[in-house]
């Protein structure tokens, strides 16, 4: 019987809050909320900042790095197409049989150490009539 009499009572006691109360109330619940919110996030932003990681663990930190770097350029290797593959050795058959690339650096050189020889003859005779700084003095006069 206690318990009815009790449980009545309280009823009342609810029923006599005015209504300030109440909203002081939400007021008070609705600011220990926003402040329990403001917490969860600083926890999430410490637990994200991954500087704090790196000053903890930096050969961690390190080794992540450099496995991630690892993966990322294995997977952006470019890859050859079939075809890229079938004429590739026959390009390598190509440059094998027409000489490759010291033919082609023979022939430069070979046209270079032509032009170098010209230039060479050619400087005497022209160096005599412009008057370059190797005549004699005696040469000017």
């Amino acid at each position: 019987m206690a318990r009815k009499t009790q449980q009545s009572d309280e009823k009342e006691a609810d029923a006599e809050r005015s209504s300030e109360d109440i909203r002081q109330d939400i007021a008070k619940e609705k600011e220990n909320i926003s402040q329990k919110v403001d917490q969860i996030g600083e926890r999430i932003k410490e637990k994200l900042d991954w500087r704090e990681y790196v000053k903890d663990s930096p050969y961690w930190a390190i080794g992540a790095a450099a496995g991630l770097g690892y993966l990322a350029s294995r997977v952006f290797i470019p890859r050859p197409t079939p075809m890229e593959r079938i004429m590739g050795p026959i390009a390598e058959g190509l440059r094998g049989s027409i000489g490759g690339p010291g033919l082609v650096q023979m022939i430069l050189l070979g046209i270079a150490t032509k032009a170098a020889a010209r230039w060479i003859k050619s400087a005497p005779s022209t160096a005599g009539k412009s008057g370059s700084a190797r005549d004699s003095p005696a040469d000017r006069t």
